[in-house]
């Protein structure tokens, strides 16, 4: 091509030459006057053109690279231009063309505005200037130099993200063990983002493992948090649907059995389960319960009463009676075939001997109390994880998550919530609407909310929600799928005028991410419309998928830390 254009122009110069010793008129010498300049001017364009092309890819491949030298976690000015350098080599290959001057092209982070600069200096061969001007051709060395400039923001803004993981019993096996490589890899990436911000504490995690309660604390002290209640009269300590028979705190409950809260919680009643009040001691109802699960009547007392014997489970293993309980002659006897009277009896003696305060102490306790026998029975699940940049804190946490219990998504994802705040009982989080600060929540499923009834007169197993008949839900009776539906609702209300915690989550500006695995279409529905937006939404067929919709989930995360 090259070959080509300089015969032309020689052409066109010697037409020209011939044209200016041309006497025969006045054009013949304007022509030659000025052929040398539209020669230049209209075959220099050949170059300018040229050049404005490379200039338009330079600037894409450059813009690409700053941004990867800005997601990277470096600081120093060596290691970023690597990564950058590396980047724009890749982004050039597919114009062979162009020449990087490697030497006088750089990236550098600017400490005072946090921002990655790049810039580039590439060189292309020039078709025209050595031919027309060979003067200066020859000192371009028959290349022009263009020159290109990129700037990402590695932005301020503060980040506190909440991770609340389903830890129940069907999450065994690959979810679960998805779930963890997919939170731990999300940790990572939001480590590496925190370490390129030139903000401390720039991002901060919670995690929230959940079942049908959520383990606040430790535990295995007999120290009362500040935000637990030991009052007489809070939810279900007393009257007909408290747990027992008279007014007792359920610490002192602990003390009395010589054992101590092992760090799990009920709900709090209605509406504070789904509020971010502060808790109080002048208001019990803001006050966070401990998780207490009382010893169940015992089974062997009346052998030959085949109903009894139904209530309850069919062996001690998996029988919750952890203590003796103490036979009056209300009672009734032990060796007639119906002692009760019929069921109603049954039910009388079934209630007395499950509230019954006084058999709660270390004298008539059968076997060691654990987290599986006792009143910290299903207390199992690995603790929360306050809000922290401690990340290896949180991957030790992650790695130790069990699969345990049943569903309850709105006590976890309150949990999560109460992990954000600025107000009690952590106020880790910074306050509501502070310049810079975004809140994320991201809520992790494998079920459908779930309090299912059983065969004996306390008609459900105990769980954050106590039992079906002291009517938490504001329902004593009904079916499990009613049941289901009133959990739902307070989580996400299908009705715009219901107050419901995914609504108030997102009006304290708060961002919600769904993840919903392998679940019911209800369920699909109800998490889609907690979500803050569809594309915060994220479906899940098999355990397989978990990764990928927490690495989009990461990905939309550390775009909060670039701007372009």
């Amino acid at each position: 091509m090259r070959a080509d254009l300089k015969a032309t122009v020689l052409r066109i110069i010697r037409l020209g030459r011939r044209l200016a010793t041309d006497t025969g008129g006045n054009i013949a010498i304007v022509f030659a006057l000025v052929l040398p300049l539209l020669i230049m001017i209209t075959l220099g364009g050949v170059d300018i053109s040229r050049a404005s092309t490379v200039k338009m890819n330079l600037q894409d491949a450059l813009d690409a690279a700053t941004l990867a030298a800005a997601r990277s976690q470096f600081t120093d000015n060596a290691r970023i231009t690597e990564v950058g350098m590396n980047a724009l080599r890749a982004n050039l290959a597919p114009f062979p063309e162009i020449q990087l001057l490697e030497g006088q092209s750089s990236f550098r982070l600017n400490t005072t505005t946090g921002a990655v600069q790049g810039d580039a200096i590439v060189s292309v061969d020039t078709l025209v200037a050595d031919i027309v001007l060979p003067p200066y051709g020859a000192v371009l060395e028959d290349r022009l130099p263009v020159r290109a400039r990129s700037e990402v923001l590695r932005s301020n803004n503060r980040i506190e993200v909440a991770l609340v993981l389903d830890n129940t019993g069907s999450m065994a096996g690959q979810k679960l063990t998805n779930t963890k490589a997919a939170a731990i890899d999300l940790i990572n990436r939001l480590e590496a983002a925190d370490n390129r911000s030139i903000e401390a504490d720039a991002i901060k995690i919670s995690l929230v493992p959940f079942s049908m309660t959520v383990r606040v604390a430790q535990g295995g002290t007999s120290t009362i948090p500040s935000y637990m209640s030991n009052a007489t009269n809070h939810t279900g300590a007393t009257g007909s649907l408290g747990l027992f028979s008279t007014g007792v705190g359920r610490f002192t409950l602990f003390q009395d059995l010589g054992t101590t809260w092992g760090g799990c919680v009920e709900a709090r009643p209605q509406p504070f389960d789904i509020r971010d009040t502060a808790p109080t001691t002048s208001n019990q109802a803001t006050m966070f319960v401990p998780y207490f699960a009382p010893d169940e009547p015992d089974r062997g007392d009346y052998p030959n009463d085949s109903t009894w014997q139904s209530w309850l489970n069919s062996s001690n293993s998996d029988q919750n009676d952890y203590l003796n309980d103490t036979p009056t002659s209300s009672y009734g006897t032990s060796n007639a075939s119906n002692p009760m009277g019929g069921n109603s009896g049954r039910r009388t003696m079934f209630f007395n001997r499950l509230k019954e305060r006084s058999k709660y102490n270390t004298t008539n306790r059968r076997g060691a109390m654990t987290a599986d026998f006792g009143p910290n029975n299903g207390c199992t699940l690995q603790p929360i994880i306050r809000l922290t940049d401690n990340y290896n804190a949180l991957r030790t946490a992650v790695n130790n998550m069990v699969a345990t219990g049943n569903t309850n998504v709105p006590l976890g994802a309150m949990w999560g919530w109460h992990t954000l705040s600025p107000n009690a009982p952590f106020g880790d989080g910074r306050p509501y609407g502070s310049e810079r600060l975004q809140k994320i929540i991201i809520i992790m499923t494998d079920g459908e909310n779930v309090m299912s009834d059983n065969n004996s007169p306390n008609d459900s197993f105990y769980n954050g929600l106590g039992y079906i008949w002291q009517e938490r839900l504001g329902m004593g009776t009904g079916s499990d799928s009613a049941r289901r539906q009133r959990m739902d609702e307070r989580f996400d209300h299908s009705g715009n005028s219901q107050e419901d915690l995914c609504g108030n989550m997102k009006a304290a500006g708060i961002e919600v991410y769904t993840v919903a695995v392998q679940v019911d279409t209800q369920a699909q529905t109800l998490m889609r419309r907690c979500a803050s937006s569809s594309d915060h939404y994220f479906p899940v067929n098999n355990a397989s998928g978990i990764g990928a919709a927490f690495d989009r989930i990461a990905g939309a995360i550390e775009n909060l830390r670039i701007s372009r």
